[in-house]
């Protein structure tokens, strides 16, 4: 008996050991510039997303929502139009979710905070950065994920203006003259 409760126990941590490893609690760190998860033993997948990022300028923040299927995970950042780094940060956190700080810049990326379904009518909020620069353009680039194995990386949304149109047209001609 001692025999088989020796190879027992082991076999039974073996089985275990994926289902803790494999926990989703969001994003690390190591994920803020690809946008990829740290899945083991998967790929994005390569049809294309049921998802699109919609984002809207509204009271002096950006409501961004994942339009489409429900979710379980995501990462998500408004970075400069074009570029790899993320800029602002979030704010108002939708259940289910969590911030975490990328590229040094607090609270710049939104990530899942366990795998409960996130709905296409939920509400991301952003701030555009502080030191806001004449026209600053920017994107929302995302990977969604509907389970730890089907997940779709590098979604976008259009490029929109981090600056109400009549602020940012009295800033850049003040700053002109």
């Amino acid at each position: 008996m001692p025999g088989l409760l020796s190879c027992a126990v082991p076999a039974l941590f073996a089985l275990c050991l994926p289902l803790v490893l494999a926990l989703p609690n969001g994003a690390p760190l190591g994920s803020c510039t690809s946008l990829m998860p740290s899945h083991s033993g998967t790929s994005p997948q390569t049809s294309d997303s049921p998802h699109t990022i919609a984002a809207i300028y509204a009271n002096n923040t950006v409501e961004v929502m994942i339009i489409g299927a429900d979710y379980r995970g995501l990462l998500l950042q408004g970075r400069e139009y074009g570029g790899d780094v993320a800029v602002g940060n979030w704010a108002k956190l939708p259940k289910n979710t969590k911030v975490i700080s990328c590229f040094n810049i607090e609270n710049s990326a939104i990530t899942h905070s366990n795998a409960e379904l996130k709905s296409g009518n939920t509400v991301y909020t952003w701030n555009p950065p502080r030191k806001n620069k004449c026209g600053l353009r920017v994107e929302f680039v995302a990977t969604v994920a509907q389970s730890r194995a089907v997940y779709w990386t590098g979604l976008k949304s259009d490029e929109i203006n981090a600056v109400p149109l009549s602020y940012f047209s009295i800033l850049c001609l003040t700053k002109q003259t």
